[in-house]
């Protein structure tokens, strides 16, 4: 048994690395933030060439203008969370001693890097812009998410000592959550491919009523179960409010869309209403991918004893985890 001395000097061992990986979250969402302004503005094809910008690594100033703005600063944005990114990867592989850690850090570098080539891929095969936003979009997203989940477990509230509550619910909470969390990526994928005109917007449409229901029954399961103190409260209410938020910057991006349609090109209020949809929506994947591992840290499925699965959550970071 782990007795809370261990836990403060493996916390205190690990705060840098949970709070780099916070950053590198951070600037994801200003990367998601940029990308969603290069669509929003049609500026994906104001670079011509890739990986070089006008056959030059820094433009000059004189390039630096229209929309080369959004999409030169979306490329240096994008190179800055590969850099910190490299960076989260070798950090964890050093310091880190649970070796499933090591490997999703190692995972998040891979899928940084595969969204870079599948980014000049897109530059570079202009024709082919709508098919290949839609795997951009899964790459982009399913990123951030794994960046968020090693915020996640190198964090202290994962690190402490819980008394594990049964959850009695059917479904479970567990399966509850993963289910959502698949519908918000695969609802956030729908709405790239409408964005970019790989197709209408029915499937978007539907999507979102499908996750508006998870994420309230989700939540409605979580606040009605007896299942202990704001741990998990606390990200069910908020993935609700972000629901909200989603639902009505989903419905003003499309009136300003309908009516803007004779527009000779994306003016306000679309351009800060698509983008802020974008962002909300990437938003409400993190916070359901919090209450995911929340509870997969905190639950036992009534199926299992509880002091089994307690003697198992003490054990996570040290024979689970200590392999290396």
């Amino acid at each position: 048994m782990i007795d809370q001395k261990g836990i403060e000097e493996k916390w205190e061992q690990g705060r840098g690395l949970h709070r780099f990986a916070v950053f590198v979250a951070f600037l994801t969402v200003i990367l998601l933030l940029a990308g969603a302004l290069v669509t929003s503005n049609e500026a994906g094809d104001s670079v011509p060439d890739w990986p070089l910008s006008f056959g030059r690594w820094l433009i000059h100033s004189d390039y630096f203008v229209a929309n080369v703005r959004y999409e030169y600063s979306h490329r240096v944005i994008a190179g800055l969370v590969g850099f910190t990114t490299c960076i989260l990867a070798i950090w964890a592989w050093k310091t880190e001693r649970r070796a499933w850690v090591r490997r999703m850090a190692l995972i998040a570098l891979g899928g940084v890097v595969a969204q870079a080539l599948i980014g000049g891929v897109r530059v570079l095969l202009p024709h082919y812009k709508p098919i290949i936003a839609v795997p951009h979009a899964l790459v982009a997203q399913s990123f951030f998410g794994l960046i968020v989940a090693l915020a996640v477990v190198t964090s202290r509230g994962w690190r402490e000592q819980r008394e594990p509550h049964i959850d009695s619910g059917r479904p479970g909470l567990r399966f509850l959550t993963a289910l959502t969390v698949g519908a918000v990526l695969i609802q956030l994928v729908l709405g790239a491919g409408f964005r970019h005109q790989a197709f209408g917007i029915l499937p978007h449409i539907l999507g979102a009523v499908a996750v508006s229901l998870l994420v309230g029954w989700t939540a409605a399961g979580v606040l009605g179960r007896n299942v202990g103190d704001g741990y998990l409260k606390r990200p069910a209410m908020a993935a609700v409010g972000l629901l909200f938020v989603q639902v009505g910057l989903g419905i003003g991006a499309y009136v300003a869309r309908v009516r803007s349609a004779g527009d000779p090109q994306p003016l306000e209020p679309l351009i800060s209403l698509t983008a802020s949809h974008v962002v909300v929506g990437a938003l409400t994947l993190a916070t359901m991918i919090v209450l995911m591992l929340r509870c997969y840290r905190a639950l036992v499925p009534s199926g299992e004893r509880a002091s089994k699965t307690a003697g198992a959550t003490r054990l996570d970071s040290s024979t689970q985890g200590a392999a290396v």
